[in-house]
């Protein structure tokens, strides 16, 4: 099957996700607009279940498995934001929940997965060496594996929030959205590019997790040799070349963003939108308030915050 989701598919996920997801806010902000010249508006995916927008995918995938095989338990890799919406729908449809998370993880993430009831392993120092220990587990334990990117049906749940956006604004022009391993990026560009060929879109990664713009610089998937940022979310170091082929295909420009661009972006969002943003969830905003990407004054823009699990304690603790 192509990885590549459908239209239909991405009818099919609203349909079966509807009622068990938020539709979440779209804010017009003047603020950053002022500071871009753009006519902005920010898609607050932070106040999706469970903080981020995580769910859209997970549930799309476990609602379209035979209930004999949910019941065996689902299984992901997860940073924190999978992880816990892997947590959260695994409570929901009374069935167990694995999650393997790096040993670095954002304790507060740990403990969400935790909280909904499904059991955590801390597993290697990247997301990378998380999903090796998990599909072990998924083979030693016969669990159902979901995957955090590279799964159509993930893409597809994601995607619904296309939908959201171009019923908020229609006349949009341009939509900015981070890529980590890129099921996010993959499902809402394909949607966009279904619903409104002419959109604008641009992903957005930290510079010390380049991974898709270092693939697309050179022309072929293009894994990094180290990954250094503060966001967990979008720390990858392989480059999945299925996911890869799809985010060519779909995305007009790639940028990347500092840590200290992220940290800024999150002060931003706090002081002038009232949102709190995980560094991931900032990106797209940094990406604007830094110039790293240009566009015409006046573009009707939307950047996505994809999630706002951030770890207060431990950046209070670091005086940020």
């Amino acid at each position: 099957m192509e990885l590549k989701p459908s239209k239909q598919d991405f009818e099919q996920a609203r349909q079966a996700i509807t009622g068990l997801i938020h539709r979440t806010p779209l804010f017009s902000s003047r603020s950053l607009g002022e500071q871009t010249g753009l006519r902005a508006w920010l898609k607050a995916e932070n106040f999706q279940k469970t903080g981020s927008f995580k769910p859209r995918g997970v549930f799309n995938k476990v609602l379209h498995l035979p209930r004999s095989e949910q019941e065996r338990g689902i299984i992901t890799a997860s940073a924190g934001n999978c992880g816990q919406a892997v947590a959260y729908v695994a409570a929901h449809q009374k069935i167990p929940g694995y999650v393997v998370m790096p040993e670095g993880a954002n304790p507060s993430k740990v403990s969400a997965v935790k909280d909904y009831g499904a059991h955590a392993i801390l597993h290697g120092k990247l997301w990378d060496d998380a999903y090796a220990r998990s599909l072990e587990l998924a083979e030693e334990k016969g669990l159902i594996y979901v995957h955090p990117f590279k799964d159509r049906l993930f893409m597809a749940g994601n995607g619904t929030m296309a939908y959201e956006i171009i019923e908020d604004v229609p006349d949009v022009e341009a939509v900015l959205l981070p890529i980590g391993g890129g099921g996010l990026f993959s499902g809402v560009a394909t949607a966009l590019r279904e619903l409104k060929p002419s959109v604008r879109i641009i992903g957005v990664e930290p510079t010390g997790s380049a991974n898709m713009c270092t693939s697309r610089r050179e022309g072929k998937p293009t894994d990094l040799e180290a990954v250094t940022t503060i966001a967990d979310g979008l720390a990858t170091k392989n480059t999945d070349p299925d996911v890869f082929d799809v985010i060519q295909g779909v995305a007009d420009n790639l940028v990347t963003v500092r840590d200290q661009d992220l940290l800024d972006g999150i002060r931003f969002l706090l002081e002038r939108a009232k949102l709190l943003a995980e560094p991931a969830g900032a990106a797209t905003v940094a990406a604007l308030l830094t110039g790293a990407v240009s566009l015409p004054a006046g573009t009707r823009t939307v950047a996505v915050v994809s999630g706002g699990n951030f770890d207060v304690a431990g950046r209070l603790q670091l005086g940020y």
